[in-house]
């Protein structure tokens, strides 16, 4: 696989609006970052890099999120600690679901947030598990 010096990003999102601010943000935070619209363009990459952080959106045409979640199972587990999936519906998902990766990000999400979250990830420091993040944002939005 191939290595760079520094954290390297893969964000993968199909609205090119998000795609760019995100991008933008995190190279703006030092971050090496590429980008892609669809699962199918994530798997090519992910079989030859080795990224520090993936943010993953789940609702993607063709081959969506979850196929690329479940590549991730099968071939890389321990990568999976370093997703950061971004979704409009965050409580949809199962409790064994979250906590195989890093963090849920909720759109919309606040940039400061982001970065904070993926500094985090990225660097692979042991994150609270996403199934209590999000049960407890849930319970403060009562």
């Amino acid at each position: 696989m191939e290595r760079r010096q520094g954290f390297r990003a893969l964000v993968v999102e199909d609205d090119y609006g998000i795609l760019r601010l995100v991008k933008t943000v995190l190279e703006k935070e030092g971050f090496i970052v590429e980008g892609v619209r669809d699962g199918s363009e994530a798997l090519k990459l992910l079989e030859t890099v080795a990224y520090d952080l993936l943010i993953l959106d789940l609702m993607l045409p063709q081959v969506g999120g979850e196929a690329v979640l479940d590549y991730l199972d099968a071939n890389q587990p321990k990568y999976l600690r370093r997703v950061i999936i971004t979704t409009a519906s965050p409580r949809k998902m199962s409790k064994n679901f979250l906590e195989r990766i890093c963090r849920i990000l909720a759109k919309p999400f606040d940039i400061h947030q982001l970065v904070v979250i993926a500094r985090e990830c990225a660097s692979g420091e042991d994150c609270e598990p996403v199934a209590t993040t999000v049960t407890l944002n849930a319970r403060e939005q009562s």
